[in-house]
C-alpha cells in the first residue's frame, strides 16, 4: 500500500519540488554531522558498468598499502576492519545515511572513503557537501532512462561530481561518451586510460594497457605509465575487469600509492561479492552468480563464461520491474544466443506483474523450445533448483540479476533473499550425477 501511495504522490507532486526536498534533507544531514567528508580523502567511482568492482579494487589496494579505508558500494560496505553486505538495496543510500557513514568512518580513524556514485544519487543531491578529491568514470552507456528520460540527462548528471575540491579526473578513453567530461575546465589533473594503440593526448596523462592476455584464471597485461612498463596479473575474468583495474590503478597512483604496491595488491585481490562469484558445494558442475542485468553486462558475462563451459551453459535470468522495459527482450535474446538452456524467472518485480515481465523476457527468445531447452518458472528458487537438476558434469550454470543483493522487492514488501545462499542451500541437497 505504501509503495502505491508513494508512486501516486510522485505523479502529482512537481518533480522540482521533490528534488528540492532531497536537497534540503542533504543540507540538513551535512550540517547535522558536521561535514565529516572534510576530514577524509574522498574518491568517487561513477559510470554505467564496473563501478562496484572498481570501488572494491581501490579499497583493497589502499588497505593493502597500509591505509585505513571506508567504502560504500552496491554490493558491500566497509569501515576499516568492519565489512558487511549492502543491506539497503541502494547504490547510494539517503544523504542522512551517507553523512552518518562518513562520520563513523572519521571516528574509526579512516583516511579514505571510496563511494560508488550513482546517477540517482547525484540528481537527488545525496552527495551535497561532499568534495570528491578523485573522480573515476568507468564508462557511460544508456542506463536508467526510466528515471532520467534521456541519455543526455543521464550523462550530464555526472558533471556534478566534479567540484572545487576535485584534483584528479580519471576517464576510460575507450568509451566515447566520457569525452565530454574531459573538456570541463578547472584546476584538474586529467588522466585517461585505454587498451587501444594511442600514445599521446594533449593536456592529459595517458596510461595504456597492452599485451592483454585473458585466461580461465584471470588476465595479465603490460601497464605503460609515464614511460615505464609494469607487468600486471589480475585474478579476475574478462576484458571488462582489465578496464576496471586500470581505473583503480590510476586512482591509487593519483593518491600517491607506489605503482609497485598497487600491482602487488592487485595480484592477490579476491573476488567481489556477487560479481562473477563461484558457488562451490562440491557439485560436479560450475555455478556462477553475477549481478548483470543490463544487456551490456549480460553480453560481457555470457561471452566470458561461454568458452569456460566444458559442457552446456545454463542461464537463469529475470527482469527488474519499474525499470527500462527495453532491457527485457534483449536480455532474453542474449541468453538465447549464448546459453544451451534458458530458465526465465522472477527477479525484482516492484509494482509490476511478474508474469508480464517474464512475457517480455521470453519475447526475445526464438531458438529454443518450451519445456525442452527453455523453461518458464516464476518461483526463483524453483528456477535455480531446475537448473541444478538439469546440470551434468562439466556444465556451467550462470545465475544473473541480483548478485549478492539481500532482498527481493514485491510492491512494498522487502523479502530477505540472497542468490548465493539459496544456491548453496540447494546444492547441498543436490546429489552428484552418476
Amino acid at each position: 500500500m505504501m509503495y502505491k501511495i508513494k508512486s501516486a504522490a510522485k505523479k502529482i507532486v512537481p518533480y522540482s519540488l521533490i528534488l528540492s526536498v532531497h536537497k534540503a534533507k542533504a543540507i540538513y544531514a551535512s550540517y547535522k554531522y558536521g561535514f565529516p567528508s572534510r576530514k577524509l580523502k574522498i574518491i568517487a567511482v561513477a559510470g554505467t558498468k564496473g563501478k562496484t568492482t572498481t570501488t572494491n579494487m581501490i579499497a583493497r589496494i589502499l588497505e593493502g598499502s597500509g591505509h585505513k579505508v571506508a567504502m560504500l558500494s552496491t554490493a558491500n560496505f566497509q569501515i576499516d576492519k568492519k565489512k558487511w553486505l549492502n543491506d539497503v538495496k541502494l547504490t547510494t543510500p539517503s544523504a542522512a545515511y551517507v553523512q552518518d557513514f562518513l562520520d563513523k568512518a572519521v571516528e574509526a580513524g579512516c583516511e579514505y572513503a571510496i563511494l560508488e556514485a550513482s546517477s540517482h544519487g547525484m540528481v537527488q543531491s545525496r552527495y551535497w557537501g561532499i568534495n570528491f578529491q578523485t573522480v573515476i568514470v568507468t564508462n557511460l552507456t544508456s542506463d536508467h532512462l526510466d528515471y532520467h528520460k534521456t541519455f543526455e540527462n543521464y550523462k550530464s548528471s555526472h558533471y556534478g561530481l566534479i567540484g572545487e575540491g576535485t584534483k584528479n579526473l580519471i576517464i576510460n578513453y575507450d568509451e566515447p561518451n566520457t569525452h565530454e567530461l574531459l573538456v570541463l575546465k578547472g584546476d584538474l589533473r586529467k588522466i585517461v586510460f585505454t587498451l587501444k594503440d594511442i600514445s599521446h593526448l594533449d593536456g592529459m596523462d595517458l596510461v595504456r594497457a597492452e599485451n592483454v592476455k585473458l585466461g580461465e584464471a584471470g588476465s595479465s597485461f603490460d601497464l605503460l605509465m609515464h614511460e615505464n612498463k609494469y607487468q600486471v596479473t589480475l585474478p579476475l575474468l574478462g576484458e571488462f575487469n582489465v578496464y576496471n583495474a586500470l581505473g583503480a590503478i590510476l586512482a591509487c597512483q593519483a593518491e600517491g600509492v607506489p605503482v609497485e604496491d598497487i600491482v602487488k595488491n592487485l595480484a592477490v585481490i579476491g573476488g567481489i561479492p556477487g560479481r562473477m562469484e563461484k558457488i562451490d558445494e562440491g557439485q560436479d558442475f560450475e555455478v556462477i552468480v553475477d549481478y548483470a542485468h543490463s544487456p551490456e553486462s549480460l553480453q560481457n558475462v555470457y561471452s566470458v563464461l561461454r568458452p569456460r563451459a566444458k559442457g552446456k551453459m545454463i542461464a537463469v535470468l529475470g527482469g527488474t520491474g519499474d525499470r527500462d522495459k527495453t532491457y527485457r527482450a534483449r536480455g532474453g535474446e542474449l541468453a538465447d544466443k549464448f546459453a544451451d538452456i534458458v530458465i526465465v524467472t522472477n527477479e525484482d518485480p516492484y509494482s509490476e506483474e511478474v508474469e508480464d515481465i517474464i512475457d517480455q523476457m521470453m519475447s526475445g527468445i526464438r531458438n529454443k523450445k518450451l519445456d525442452e531447452n527453455l523453461f518458464r518458472i516464476t518461483d526463483r528458487k524453483e528456477a535455480m533448483r531446475k537448473a541444478f537438476e538439469l546440470a551434468r558434469p562439466g556444465d556451467l550454470v550462470i545465475i544473473t540479476g541480483k548478485g549478492c543483493e539481500q532482498f527481493m522487492i514485491f510492491g512494498d514488501k522487502k523479502i530477505p533473499w540472497d542468490d548465493r545462499e539459496v544456491a548453496r542451500e540447494l546444492l547441498k541437497g543436490n546429489k552428484p550425477h552418476s
